[in-house]
């Protein structure tokens, strides 16, 4: 997979390329000292700028405010006037004559500044045993000048290695990767570590499997097998072939006793995965191995949508002022769908586990704002609708499912979603972008006008969508039965695995009146409410459940622990019940005898004709 070749590369060279260095041997103060030759200049003054968001996140971070002691030289070594501008931006004079910039990088791990980077988009430095460098932590570009090429040259410990899908050239002190311009930078981060490795090999693409666990719980060759089988079932699906030459899976998984954002994930690249997990011992293995099938299937069917399918304002992204597309439904939705059916379909899981998931997708929809149209959710999901977002992975994921439903009933089962989906990869690919307001005519093109229409009312358009008239046609039967909850959103509930307690690990939407009331503060661990302790099993009744239900003017009390001077302290949090809301408790059977036309729009929906 790569190019192992003695480093002869001098960077004292200036020409049109930006060429970083970076010494993983010299950590000072949890820092790392980053050296820019810089392409040459003309203009009298230039804008070094780190990106605000990156492609993938839906969030803004502002890389820039982890950067300090940025300095400009020239070629003779005399120091050019840096004046700071935002928090990702630093003006240069005289930069006809600028050849050199420095400064120094602190992680995103760990760091309590708000807003916290979620992990699987951050930084690690963790001297002598792993480097994490999603590169938008470490790198930036000049204003105007994204499309020059990058070298990124390292000196690294002994015995370490670059996992990474970067052309690379390697000997025992030193690694350089190459990238064509910043979009390739960005797209593929580097985990320096001691190699744990394992590969898997397909005629078309070679794949690598890198794994970082303190603990040894888990290793390459845990994931080499089942990933091989998972990219066989991908593989099938998409007609026989990967739609890549090459890939690789980054695993961290991480030492609980560290703090971090709250939250576990991944991120998704065209050429690879990051994935941020806590390590387990080596007996839960086989659980955490298969919970996350799901997740690589989601982050690997990307390298399809949004990767080599998107928008303008994605195949366009501006770093530092992003646009958001319309078509989240598409990118995280699409995708999140195609993760559990494309096991399904293939055999990995049977239909009770798949049932199980839509149930929870159902469940989970029901706990967003239903009526907010998913077009107008990912244009404002990066700060009006913002607390709405995890709704791309519940209600987006049956957008999917109830399109790739339609779209057969109208072929009479020739043509599925992904059928779809694969001509409009034909058309526009990676380098080609298609325009956001356009997008469901070139759906309804390849389809039929009542494809365009459900499109229109359940995606741009504001009503609920029928899920028992749409998931009949294949014989599956929806029932829900209503009850009362608080109103409640916008807050995510992690877990301490120290005090084995639930806690708020991210409050998304502050002026929920409901957790204005209470005082809820992020880092609140949850013991009890209105006297119950809490635990796993009942705390989704907190707020409202089936045998929980609430109504205006109830007492609600809960009693948190939290952290004051060192020590944890018990507050009792008390309000009322200002306003509930109607959910639903969902279920989902199979028909036992379905008519003809169900059975066979069945088949063809699990490729059976």
């Amino acid at each position: 997979m790569l190019l192992v070749s003695t480093v002869t590369y001098s960077q004292s060279v200036q020409d049109n390329k930006y060429k970083y260095s970076v010494d993983l041997n010299n950590v000072s103060d949890d820092k790392l000292t980053i050296e820019l030759i810089t392409p040459k200049i003309s203009n009298p003054t230039a804008k070094f700028m780190m990106p605000a968001m990156v492609p993938g996140t839906y969030s803004v971070y502002n890389f820039g405010r982890f950067i300090s002691d940025l300095k400009a030289f020239s070629n003779s070594g005399s120091e050019l006037s840096v004046t700071k501008g935002d928090l990702n931006t630093w003006e240069i004079s005289n930069a006809e004559n600028l050849y050199k910039i420095t400064y120094k990088v602190r992680q995103t791990f760990g760091d309590k500044e708000e807003p916290k980077v979620f992990e699987p988009v951050g930084t690690d430095i963790d001297e002598g045993k792993v480097f994490v460098f999603n590169n938008q932590g470490f790198f930036g570009y000049i204003e105007g000048m994204v499309n020059n090429e990058y070298e990124l040259k390292f000196s690294k410990p002994q015995g370490f290695y670059g996992a990474t899908s970067l052309p690379a050239l390697r000997d025992d002190k030193e690694e350089i990767f190459s990238a064509a311009d910043y979009h390739e930078v960005i797209d593929n981060p580097i985990m320096f570590t001691v190699p744990d490795t394992a590969t898997i090999r397909f005629d078309e693409m070679n794949v690598l499997i890198s794994v970082y666990s303190p603990g040894k719980g888990l290793t390459a060759k845990d994931f080499q097998g089942p990933n091989k089988e998972l990219l066989d079932a991908i593989r099938k699906h998409l007609g026989g072939t990967l739609p890549a030459d090459r890939y690789t899976f980054l695993y961290y998984f991480a030492d609980m006793s560290a703090e971090g954002s709250g939250g576990f994930g991944a991120l998704e690249h065209n050429y690879s995965s990051f994935y941020y997990m806590p390590d387990v011992p080596a007996q839960a293995k086989p659980f955490m191995i298969k919970q996350m099938q799901s997740t690589n299937a989601h982050e690997f069917y990307h390298v399809v949508t949004p990767l080599n399918l998107h928008a303008e304002e994605i195949g366009n992204f501006d770093y530092n002022n992003p646009v958001m597309s319309k078509h989240l439904w598409l990118y995280e939705g699409t995708t999140e769908y195609f993760a559990d059916y494309i096991q399904l379909r293939e055999g990995l899981i049977n239909m009770e586990e798949y049932k199980e998931k839509i149930v929870e997708k159902l469940n989970g929809a029901m706990k967003h704002n239903d009526s907010l149209a998913f077009t107008e959710l990912s244009k404002g999901a990066l700060d009006e609708h913002k607390h709405e977002y995890l709704n791309v992975y519940q209600k987006g994921a049956l957008i999917g499912l109830c399109l790739d439903i339609i779209i057969r009933s109208e072929s009479g089962g020739q043509q599925g979603w992904q059928d779809v989906i694969n001509q409009l990869v034909k058309k526009y690919g990676k380098d080609r972008s298609f325009k956001d307001e356009e997008l469901f005519g070139e759906i309804e093109s390849l389809t039929s006008p009542k494809v365009r229409e459900y499109l229109e009312t359940y995606v741009a358009g504001s009503k609920r969508i029928p899920y028992k008239e749409y998931l009949s046609m294949i014989g599956l039967n929806v029932e829900s039965i209503p009850y009362q909850i608080a109103d409640v959103s916008g807050i995510q509930i992690g877990f301490n695995s120290t005090t084995f307690r639930l806690k708020i690990s991210k409050i998304t939407n502050p002026e929920n009146e409901l957790l204005k009331g209470l005082g809820l503060q992020e880092g609140d661990e949850l013991i009890s409410y209105n006297g119950m302790q809490i635990n796993y099993m009942n705390a989704s009744d907190i707020f409202g459940s089936p045998k929980n239900q609430m109504k205006t003017g109830d007492n609600l009390e809960l009693v948190v622990a939290r952290a004051s001077g060192g020590k944890d302290e018990r507050v009792t949090l008390k309000t009322k019940i200002n306003k509930t809301k109607t959910d639903y408790e969902f279920s989902l059977t199979e028909v036992k005898d379905p008519d003809a036309r169900a059975k066979a729009l069945r088949d063809s929906w699990l490729g059976k004709n």
